[in-house]
């Protein structure tokens, strides 16, 4: 355990300790993606798969600091602001992590406690002791291709710090490829992808939202338009090694040693759940 170099506002809200480790939660700035028919999506973080995990990092008494590409304040998918998303689909639950969410300010565009990638470089990632990307359909708008997050995740591989990922979020893991760029241009054209050698994840075991839960996705969420690419596909042609659940919307958990993905939203608790395991150790 590590003490903290950074004092946020989540660490405030958390329980007083006197170790603790500081978990980077990284988040897109993308609101709204053009899908492949041209249909504009509106999109952002996904409600249970951010604040589930956080809710658990903080009660374990560890210190967490958000950043974005950017620094933004993040948007909350309206899709994803119910109940039924979170792996307790009671009320109750849906208001604590809601009330949460709005303690921690992170979408007020003026008191947004959100960093920088650049801040974050600035402040050395050395001092962060595990990274957490949420879902929701963003980070296919910004984080596939980011070479600071792409850095970011070598030194995480590289330190054996646990790096967890949820839903769509595992396509952050592509920034790491050395040509994350061409890689990803490559699968929106559908001309064959091909990674650059070297992939830092190249046969590790991971998940990620399954192209059968995309399915029902595409029909009932974005308006019968089509994402350019799928997870589950771009994940296997880089060199992940994919499973998924015996069932689609049930929890998944994928851990490979510093690695933690989750299949789908059912999914994110049982990612924080094992990354504290990772932590422990």
């Amino acid at each position: 355990m590590k003490t903290p170099k950074l004092l946020t506002l989540a660490a405030l809200i958390a329980s007083p300790v006197t170790m603790a480790d500081n978990i980077l939660v990284v988040l897109s700035d993308v609101s709204e993606m053009k899908l492949k028919g041209g249909y504009d999506y509106q999109t952002g973080f996904y409600l249970n798969e951010l604040m589930e995990p956080v809710k658990i990092f903080l009660d374990a008494g560890h210190t967490l600091t958000f950043a974005s590409p950017t620094g933004q304040a993040p948007t909350l998918d309206p899709v994803s602001d119910t109940p039924g998303h979170f792996l307790d689909e009671s009320k109750a639950n849906y208001e604590a992590h809601k009330a949460l969410l709005n303690k921690l300010q992170l979408t007020n565009s003026e008191l947004s406690p959100v960093l920088s990638f650049s801040r974050v470089e600035q402040i050395g990632i050395e001092n962060y002791d595990a990274v957490f990307v949420p879902g929701g359909h963003a980070p296919l708008g910004d984080l596939v291709a980011n070479d600071q997050l792409g850095d970011f995740l070598r030194y995480f591989n590289a330190e054996s710090k646990p790096t967890g990922l949820v839903c769509h979020g595992p396509v952050a893991l592509l920034s790491s490829l050395d040509n994350s760029k061409e890689f990803e241009t490559q699968m929106k054209s559908g001309s064959g992808a091909k990674p650059a050698k070297g992939w830092i994840y190249d046969d590790y075991n991971m998940t990620t939202f399954s192209n059968s839960e995309e399915t029902v996705a595409t029909q009932y969420y974005l308006g019968g338009d089509e994402l350019y690419y799928w997870p589950q596909d771009a994940l296997i042609k880089a060199g992940g090694n994919y499973s998924r659940g015996a069932e689609d919307w049930q929890p998944h958990i994928v851990v490979d040693r510093e690695l933690v993905t989750g299949q789908n939203n059912k999914s994110s608790t049982g990612v924080a759940l094992a990354m504290l395991e990772l932590l422990d150790k």
